[in-house]
């Protein structure tokens, strides 16, 4: 068993900036120490909810910034022409998800 703050550490040593309370209440909370119900973080979807036109995503990951609105929070399913029409070859200038981007929605806890 690893200590949740080892994680939220090494979390925020990987980030330009962050806000301790946010970050250690999520991983808290991610550790199942609050009781309660478990909240699942969908990224894609909140993604798609606070950033319309991906207009964040594309000033911090300049390899994705030719990709059309469309696509943009989900580079992974574009075809390969579309790929070729923006000049973003996912899987070559950009990589794909390591696990599915539903993977924690699709989580079922066991207790």
């Amino acid at each position: 068993s690893v200590d949740w703050r080892v994680g939220a550490e090494f979390f925020e040593s990987r980030l330009l900036d962050f806000d301790v309370c946010s970050n250690y209440v999520n991983w808290i909370n991610g550790a199942g120490l609050t009781g309660g119900r478990l909240n699942r973080f969908n990224i894609t979807k909140q993604s798609r909810d606070w950033d319309e036109k991906g207009e964040y995503l594309r000033l911090w990951v300049p390899e994705i910034r030719n990709i059309p609105n469309e696509f943009i929070h989900s580079p992974w399913e574009m075809s390969e022409t579309a790929m070729e029409e923006c000049g973003v070859i996912i899987g070559s200038d950009y990589p794909f998800p390591i696990i599915s981007p539903t993977a924690n929605c699709e989580f079922k806890r066991t207790s």
